[in-house]
């Protein structure tokens, strides 16, 4: 999956602000927020430093970098036409592109090969500027006929229905689940999914739907 809309590094103030660095520092700070959560400490204490996996062989070259830096820094953004081909050319597996918001190069992707589209602006979290990706969603459909995968301002059923309706393939959320397993561990993610399941049946229901190919197309419902 190649990512376009991060096309450079975000400012991350709240991150600075609470001088989050990676590896922690150990300051009086630290030590104290630590000891106010005992249960929470005796955990890492047994379980030691939560890691990801797939970024450990990145983590020895960001040690130098600000401590707001990430994976991103080490590769390539703000990719043109020709890393694209380049890409797919070299890359034998499924190729899906994300962060598109625009039509206008859509039938280049489908020429150069690339498998799906993938629609988001990064959860609205990098540009505030940036278009709602629910806005942008109606144009792509009818310019492309790449499965469209579907992010950003995700936050119940309804929304998720909205997105279908309006020419998504897939529906992702990605901060939903991470609440989820930080607030109930394992059981999070499932139970988030019985709460999404619940109001998609809801909402169905209002609307008349009996299953998902038969939700009303477009279906403009305020989100507010």
């Amino acid at each position: 999956m190649l990512t376009v809309d991060v096309p450079v590094a975000s400012r991350r103030e709240r991150q600075t602000r609470s001088g989050l660095v990676q590896p922690p520092r150990l300051t009086p700070r630290l030590l104290a927020q630590v000891a106010m959560r005992p249960a929470w400490a005796l955990g890492m204490a047994r379980s030691g430093m939560p890691h990801m996996r797939t970024l450990d062989k990145y983590s020895a070259k960001t040690l130098n970098l600000p401590p707001t830096a990430h994976i991103g820094y080490l590769l390539r953004t703000s990719p043109d036409m020709e890393y694209v081909k380049w890409l797919r050319d070299n890359w034998q597996g499924p190729f899906i592109l994300k962060g598109v918001m625009r039509t206008d190069e859509l039938a280049q992707f489908e020429n150069i090969g690339v498998d799906a589209v993938w629609v988001s602006n990064h959860a609205g979290r990098q540009f505030d500027g940036a278009p709602a990706t629910i806005e942008a969603l109606p144009a792509i459909r009818a310019a492309t006929r790449l499965p469209l995968i579907f992010d950003s301002g995700i936050e119940s059923g309804l929304d998720i229905l909205r997105a279908l309706a309006l020419g998504a393939d897939f529906v992702m959320l990605g901060r939903a689940f991470h609440f989820a397993l930080a607030a109930l561990g394992e059981k999070g993610p499932a139970h988030l999914i019985e709460v999404l399941a619940a109001d998609m049946k809801a909402n169905m229901g209002q609307l008349g739907a009996h299953d998902l190919k038969h939700l009303p197309a477009p279906m403009h419902l305020d989100p507010f």
